[in-house]
């Protein structure tokens, strides 16, 4: 049985002194081997750090609406609330929450409900955290179509995409049609969108059908209407693939063997770009050697 390595144990890192809420200098008062009495301080005594996390109160504030009826004309006036507050009841910090575990954290409506009673004191139905994470999309509408233009117009993009559960709660998705979950991503930016479709449409309306730069992905059909010359088919489905070859027999064997020794001398040179001892040009050079040779094995 093979022996697998243990990760490095991580340590805590300590705060500085100056930096804790409270600092408490904890002194013996007599030796522990003869009980003799003891006095003065370490040098440089042994820290420990304890974190604990404050009492959490919600904070309710209450607007009473003022409706007065003017002198002049009888006409019944209400105040109106101030700006940035929410008619929903609920904060920017707590809408937040929601979004966040609904999001990057993926709880149902159920258990955000349960979340934020036993964390918070917060009581929210299942509606109501329909409609703050419905607040949420729309006031993330403009930085999120921002990113999406971002990696429109960015030379190269990764696109992928997997299954991702959806329901019905929005009303969004009345015949609870299975949802996908499609990522672009660039070197600065990723942008994410759960569309209830596959399709290739679907991948046109994210990339781009006016997309110039080059899109990498594996050989999903939905990528198909990209220009050969544009679509870097995944190295890691490739070595896959050429895996599987190399393991059969007879003339697949040799090719698969072949093939998979150009790919890790590609990404040797790739390293070596990489850390600086291989410029670009160079790379492109040889590559352009390598891909004759793969063509010659094909």
């Amino acid at each position: 049985m093979r022996s697998q390595k243990s990760p490095p144990r991580q340590l805590r890192k300590l705060k500085p002194s100056e930096a804790c809420d409270q600092v408490e200098e904890l002194r013996p008062s007599v030796c522990s081997a003869c009980g003799s009495p003891l006095s003065g301080s370490d040098a440089r005594p042994h820290r420990h750090q304890a974190i604990e996390l404050p009492p959490i109160e919600p904070v309710v504030i209450e607007y009473r609406l003022h409706q007065l009826s003017c002198p002049s004309c009888g006409h019944q006036t209400r105040a109106s609330l101030p700006a940035g507050v929410s008619p929903s009841g609920y904060g920017e910090r707590l809408s937040a929450i929601v979004s966040l575990l609904s999001g990057p954290y993926r709880q149902s409506y159920r258990q955000v409900c349960g979340l934020m009673e036993d964390l918070f004191g917060v009581s929210l139905s299942r509606g109501a955290v329909g409609r703050l994470r419905a607040e949420m999309s729309e006031a993330l509408s403009a930085p999120v179509a921002a990113a999406k233009d971002y990696v429109q117009s960015q030379p190269v993009m990764h696109s992928d995409e997997t299954s991702f559960p959806q329901g019905n709660r929005d009303g969004g998705n009345p015949n609870r049609t299975k949802g996908w979950m499609w990522v672009l991503v660039t070197p600065l930016v990723s942008f994410f969108e759960v569309v209830l479709s596959r399709s290739q449409q679907t991948a046109k309306d994210l990339i781009g059908e006016a997309y110039s730069g080059i899109v990498v992905s594996d050989r999903y059909s939905a990528y198909s209407w990209i220009e050969v010359a544009r679509w870097q088919v995944c190295w890691a489905h490739l070595k896959r693939d050429f895996t599987a070859m190399a393991e059969r027999t007879g003339v697949s064997n040799e090719t698969g063997k072949a093939l998979l020794r150009r790919q890790r001398r590609l990404f040797r040179w790739w390293h070596r770009v990489r850390d600086g001892t291989l410029t670009r040009e160079q790379f492109v050079a040889r590559v352009a050697y390598l891909r004759q040779g793969v063509k010659t094995i094909l």
